[in-house]
Parts: C-alpha cells; structure tokens; sequence
C-alpha cells in the first residue's frame, strides 16, 4: 500500500492530467524534500518524460496511468538517489489492481531503456513548444542557458526584518521574512519620495505591502485583495509583522469605487507568473499564449482603473512576475497612448535590474524570478 504522502503527489498529477491546478507542499511530512524533489523534477522535465513514454505504447492511457508512469519515470531517469527497483515498486501500487502490471512492465521497459533515453535528453523539450520558440527568438544562442536556469533550484533570499535589506539565506531565518530579491524591489521602485497614502492592490499574502510599509513609515497603506483565503493570509502576516500603518481591505480592486486619492499605487497585477518557473515548474504546462493576450487586457483595464485614484505628482509602481513582452512593455506602451499625460520615472533599483526606464530581471542573469516594473507619473 502506497504511504499517504506518496498518494496525495500521485493525486496532484492525476489533476493535472485532468486539466486542474493544484499544489502540496508536505508540510506534515517528516520526508518534506523528497515528495516536494520528486514533485519538482516531475513537472520540469514532464515534456521529455511524454516524450520517452509515448515511445513505449501505441495508445494514450488515461490520467491515473498517466501519473502513476510520469512518477515513475522521473525517478528512473532523473533521481539518481532512489533505485530503480524502488521506483517501479512505489508506481506500481498507486494504481488499482488490475492495471498494475500494465505499469510495471512499462517502466521496467524504462529502466531498460535508461541509457538511450537520456542519451536523447533535450532541456528544450521540458517546456512547452510555444515557450521554446519565443524565447529563442529573443535569446538566439542563450536559450539553453536560460532554459537550464529555469530547471534549477531557486536561490533562497529573505528581508532582514530590521535592517529592511535583503540577504541569501542557507535556511529559513526567523529575524527574515522570506522574499524574492526581485519581488522585494519593485516595491522600492518610487525610490526617495514622501507619500502619505499608499494604495497597494492585489495585495496578498503580504510581502511587498510589508516592504512598503518599512520604506515609507509615515504613510498609511491601504492594502487591497479580493478572493477570502488570501486576504486573511493578507491580515495574519501584517499581524505577524506587527505592522500598524496597514490597512487590509477585502475588495476587488477592478470593482472598488472611492473619493479617496493615493500618492502612491503599487499595482503587482495579476500575471501568468511565468517568471515563476523556478518555484513552480508545473506553470509552464497550464499557459499558452492565448493566456498571455487575455492578461494582458486584464491588466490594462487595471491600469487604467487604479490610474483614477492617483494624486497629483503621485507615482503608480507597475510589476508583474512575467517576462512576456504582452503583460509587461506592450501593457505599459497601451496605457501611455491611452493617457499621454503620464510619463516614466527611471525606476529605483540595482543597476543589473535597469532596462531603460524598465525594471527587468531574467533568472539566469539576476539570480531571482523573472519579474517586470515600471514607475509611471501624471505630468
């Protein structure tokens, strides 16, 4: 019988082969690393492991093989730390009864055919077609350097809740609130200014509204989300903060309606958050282009929503955690045909982040997750 926490990796695949995003992070299980390794190596290299079993049977199986094999596979081929015989052992009993067999002469055949398969392996094809062909576009003769980035393990950084600076952590600290180093930037971007009121949008769980709250002490944050799990995450961290100038307000920024004018705006819209491959490889596999375009419109008609709550000379911080040209320059050059009268600020940052009047940040050149900012100002 397949332990409990096996079980629950085996149902986050089958979800996804039906179609459903879902995430576990083990938490209550003393072997957090391994299911969280065998999790992360299944879904960073689910296209080549597609591409191995399809050679190994003349019809498509449904979601329960399906995962059962991809688990398997992943372990035969790219998880040198557990046995093969291990491997096939734990598939097999994910499965019922009469398709087990069925699983196990597939990865044996694996197992077999190990050396061949990985004599083929291709890191381009741990992504999805769509990806590969834009990037090479922009990248030509860095895609595999960029790609092979993207499947490794993040760098682990954390904001010393004293000093505000941000440091690389070997483990988590309990004197640092765990932060990516470009997450943690765009939400110093407005740099030296003076706001009073700040409204942050899409606000949750919390970390730029904690950044914020630091940098500009004297001003009141009004800290916005829509959707109740993560505006109580929302609320639990600035408690946990201890952070007194925020206000938590649950509300759909596209909807909200207020007198009320902002010297600030920080907009984190909502994104394909493919520049988050590295902490969630199974996004790749849930966005297409199609995606992208539609985010794109959304966040525009954000923009220009929030754009109304501005004071004069106040400053709006655009970011998004996406490095697609759709949801982050074309996004920005949109809404400045639309109003003219705003204008860029040259974004308060670490010189390998400036691109321009953009902030940028690409995994394999600022060890942190693609991320996108702008500074817009009414003049």
């Amino acid at each position: 019988m397949a332990d409990r926490y096996r079980k629950r990796l085996f149902d986050v695949l089958k979800s996804y082969y039906k179609g459903v995003l879902r995430e576990d992070y083990f938490e209550d299980s003393a072997e957090q690393r391994l299911y969280r390794k065998i999790y992360f190596e299944t879904f960073r290299h689910l296209g080549f492991i597609e591409k191995c079993l399809d050679k190994l049977y003349t019809e498509m199986p449904g979601p329960e093989l399906r995962a059962a094999l991809a688990l398997g596979t992943c372990q035969i081929l790219f998880m040198d730390d557990i046995p093969d015989y291990a491997a096939v052992n734990e598939s097999v009993i994910l499965v019922q009864m009469n398709k087990r067999s069925f699983v196990n002469a597939v990865l044996r055949n694996v197992g077999r055919r190990k050396e061949e398969f990985l004599s083929e392996y291709n890191v381009r094809e741990d992504f999805p077609e769509w990806f590969v062909k834009r990037w090479e576009t922009k990248l030509g003769d860095e895609l595999d350097v960029f790609l092979t980035d993207l499947n490794q393990k993040p760098s682990f950084y954390g904001v010393d809740t004293d000093t505000m600076k941000i440091d690389k952590l070997e483990e988590k600290s309990d004197d640092h609130y765990i932060m990516d180093r470009a997450s943690y930037s765009v939400a110093k971007l407005a740099g030296e200014c003076l706001p009073m009121s700040i409204l942050d949008c899409c606000a949750a769980p919390g970390g730029k509204t904690f950044v914020l709250a630091k940098t500009y002490p004297d001003a009141r944050i009004f800290a916005v989300e829509k959707y109740y799990k993560r505006f109580e995450k929302l609320k639990e961290n600035m408690t946990e903060l201890g952070l007194g100038n925020v206000d938590c307000i649950k509300n759909d920024i596209f909807e909200m309606e207020t007198e009320a004018e902002f010297d600030l705006i920080m907009l984190d819209a909502p994104c394909s958050a493919l520049g988050t491959i590295k902490r969630h490889p199974e996004v790749r596999w849930f966005r297409n282009e199609k995606d992208i375009k539609e985010n794109a419109r959304r966040q525009f008609g954000i923009l220009k929503k929030v754009s109304k709550f501005l004071s004069k000379g106040g400053k709006i911080i655009y970011s998004v955690c996406s490095m697609e040209d759709e949801e982050t320059v074309d996004v920005i050059k949109e809404f400045m045909e639309w109003d003219s009268s705003f204008k860029l600020v040259t974004p308060s940052c670490d010189e390998d982040f400036k691109d321009g009047d953009f902030f940028r940040s690409l995994p394999y050149k600022n060890d942190a997750d693609g991320f996108f900012g702008a500074v817009l100002t009414k003049s």
